[in-house]
């Protein structure tokens, strides 16, 4: 279960992913705008909550108590054939491949990048993986359960299988990585392809090399040399929103 205390958080939980609520309780002691608003738009949504002491709300959850608590149903993953499937029949389809990515902040910056640029689903690895915690929910501002995310056993297995399936798949790299495999600096050259898969990397150690090895091509950022590299979620936003540009053609 996943707890929020975030008032702000949960209007936007409530107008946009309603069904995603297990329960919500508000303090009997509680008061101010902010509740007063969440009560008017739980009930135009339809969404039952429960006025309860404040104590049963910190036995709950104790964390960053608010007057408020919004309980969260379990997030359903998918298998990697799932996801395929799921997408097999779209005009375009991007997935991103997270590599080890340890930062809850990172994971949620990315999965809120991923939603607003129309990434069709995110593949983790079940280990050495940060999972989704209240602090990726919050980052991520609900964007955690508007995507799809596929959990596999190996990351290498799962870009190997999209390969076979035509999949076009890019590793990030920073622009002092040295490799033979060719470096993709224009991103609308991505166009012409219908199905892309952008690989992420973990925030010290960068994509794998078994990985890279796999790549069709690798994609750097050209940036000033008083940084070696940018963080992952930022590169995640500036790739994504290239890619973005090119599919609309905006």
């Amino acid at each position: 279960m996943d707890y929020i205390t975030s008032k702000k958080l949960i209007k936007e939980i409530i107008l946009q992913n309603p069904q995603q609520i297990s329960k919500l309780y508000i303090a009997q002691n509680a008061c101010g705008d902010d509740i007063k608003k969440i009560v008017e738009l739980a009930k135009k949504k339809k969404v039952s909550f429960q006025t309860v002491p404040k104590e049963k709300i910190l036995q709950t959850f104790n964390q960053g108590y608010s007057g408020i608590l919004l309980v969260l149903s379990p997030i359903r993953y998918l298998t990697l054939d799932e996801l395929i499937k799921k997408n097999q029949n779209k005009e375009k389809c991007i997935f991103i491949v997270l590599d080890e990515i340890n930062d809850p902040q990172n994971f949620g910056a990315i999965i809120r990048t991923a939603v607003a640029f129309e990434v069709n689903g995110i593949i983790i690895q079940q280990w050495n993986q940060v999972m989704p915690t209240n602090t990726v929910v919050e980052v991520s501002r609900g964007g955690l359960y508007k995507i799809d995310i596929a959990k596999v056993k190996n990351v290498y297995n799962a870009v190997r299988k999209l390969k076979e399936l035509n999949y076009w798949v890019y590793a990030t790299v920073p622009p002092n990585n040295v490799l033979s495999t060719s470096i993709v600096d224009d991103l609308s050259k991505l166009k012409e392809f219908n199905n892309i898969v952008i690989v992420f990397g973990n925030e010290n150690k960068g994509v794998r090399k078994n990985i890279l090895a796999e790549c069709d091509g690798l994609i750097t950022i050209k940036h000033s040399q008083k940084m070696e590299s940018l963080n992952v979620s930022v590169s995640c936003g500036i790739i994504l929103y290239e890619i973005y540009k090119s599919f609309k053609n905006l």
